[in-house]
């Protein structure tokens, strides 16, 4: 972030920008409304903080003169009391920090009110009219109110023609713009998280954050804490205040991966926050409003943790306002080859080369693996092969983890096979599990030139990458 801080007590605004600053963040300080005149890079800066109790001249005649300047520039101010707080978001204040600032929280605040949309696009892009509200829209439009927006195209997904996934993405641009609680069911590395991402973008709070909960791994009270915050003093260790994820996705998207592991005594505080919106930090008796739209996603069967007492059926059917199911791999068989394919052609161009494919032996273990790992596991074999790989075709020697499920697809003497197939599996393995390619000719029986001939017939029978067949798909 870019931040500009502005206040008359220069120590606190020193103090202030050093702490802000860091971790890639700039700050810069003004003093007063003839400084600020005179700044020249306000289009620069993406959220300015303003101390509202300025000694040297009123604070909302300096939040004036940065609205005629940067109309679009979210302020956050800065109040040791409520009722000055709410004064100067009458004036235009977006959010109030009370006094003593914590920095961590400040940093929070800042980063969910800094203005993103039009970040690197100022060249192109048309500043936003006085009207427009600095930050981003606080409630969905009904469904059908306008048409979703599409899928975006991530280029770290594999594609899928499958009927079960195309009408997965559907039923997700269907949802998105609604503020509907979503469910996601699936098996681990399915690809549930760039789901749930998916639906975030397509929706109108896709210029908020999206803030990721991962539930397996806190204690309760801590994962209590990292959802709701704390209060300095609620327990051992609780040295300063924390906001927690659910004020730091406001406006936002809250996901809660691994729902089905939330610990029964958070799972109440969770369906207050479904129901009313409402929360507390720990150790704190007032409560707090959230604008937030919850995804959950789980590889557990709710219904079973129900009935075995292990999650509220109240939550569950909090959840479960729309569910859907995202497919394993294995029951979409159709998409492993090309899945594989964009991923060696995706890496490959990230290392700077050039794949041309897999090898027949190669593509049918490929094809025979069961993939429990399901995308994920897909994914990371070939990043292995296309690192390991010295060839411009990844072999069957390059899938040392797939060598003993290709087994089974290897052509077996007696089978309705040519002989030309025969021959080719055997060079294949062999080739597979010698050291060098001389070694493996001497094996066969064979001079080294008629086994280069060999392998190069047996390569150039690969099919090439098919680049309008990997684009016509859905991103699963």
């Amino acid at each position: 972030m870019k931040i500009l801080v502005l206040g008359d007590d220069s120590k606190n605004r020193r103090l202030l920008s050093f702490g802000l600053a860091g971790e890639g963040d700039e700050a810069a300080t003004v003093a007063s409304t003839s400084e600020l005149q005179r700044f020249a890079r306000l289009k620069s800066f993406e959220v300015a903080i303003l101390d509202w109790e300025m000694r040297g001249e009123p604070a909302k005649e300096v939040l004036s003169c940065l609205r005629r300047l940067a109309p679009c520039l979210p302020v956050v101010v800065m109040s040791t009391t409520g009722e000055r707080g709410a004064q100067a978001k009458n004036h235009g204040g977006v959010e109030v920090l009370l006094k003593p600032i914590e920095i961590e929280n400040a940093r929070l605040i800042l980063a969910r009110q800094a203005r993103t949309e039009n970040k690197g696009d100022s060249a192109t892009t048309p500043e936003l009219s006085e009207a427009a509200e600095p930050s981003a829209v606080k409630s969905e439009k009904p469904a059908g109110a306008a048409a979703p927006l599409p899928p975006a195209r991530d280029p770290e997904l594999p594609l899928s023609r499958n009927p079960a996934v195309l009408h997965l993405a559907s039923m997700a641009a269907r949802v998105a713009p609604t503020p509907a609680s979503v469910l996601l069911l699936g098996d681990n590395g399915t690809g549930k998280t760039r789901l749930a991402r998916s639906i975030h973008e397509q929706s109108q709070r896709r210029s908020h954050p999206f803030v990721t909960v991962n539930c397996p791994c806190l204690q309760p009270q801590l994962l209590e804490s990292e959802l709701f915050g704390h209060v300095r003093g609620s327990f051992t260790g609780a040295v300063n205040d924390t906001l927690g994820k659910v004020a730091a996705a406001e406006g936002g998207t809250l996901f809660l991966d691994e729902i089905g592991e939330l610990p029964l005594s958070v799972q109440p505080k969770l369906l207050r926050l479904l129901q009313d919106r409402c929360y507390e930090r720990v150790g704190e008796t007032r409560s707090r409003s959230a604008d937030i739209r919850v995804i959950a996603a789980t590889n557990r069967d709710l219904k079973a943790e129900v009935a075995a007492g292990r999650f509220r059926e109240d939550l569950f059917y909090r959840l479960n306002v729309i569910s859907l199911v995202v497919p394993s791999l294995r029951q979409r068989s159709e998409d492993i080859l090309p899945s594989a394919e964009f991923f060696l052609k995706s890496l490959g161009a990230s290392m700077g080369r050039q794949f041309r494919g897999f090898t027949p032996l190669a593509r049918s273990a490929l094809q025979a693996h069961p993939w429990p790992g399901n995308i994920r596991e897909l994914r990371n074999t070939i990043e292995r092969a296309a690192i390991l790989c010295e060839k411009d075709v990844v072999d069957i020697g390059d899938l040392p983890e797939l060598t003993q499920s290709s087994v089974e697809c290897v052509p077996q003497v007696g089978e309705f096979v040519t002989v030309e197939e025969l021959v080719e599996a055997h060079i294949q393995q062999v080739l597979a599990r010698t050291d060098s390619f001389g070694h493996a000719a001497r094996i066969l029986g064979i001079d080294k030139a008629t086994l280069y001939r060999r392998r190069k017939r047996a390569e150039n029978r690969i099919t090439p990458f098919d680049d309008d067949e990997l684009n016509v798909a859905v991103a699963s």
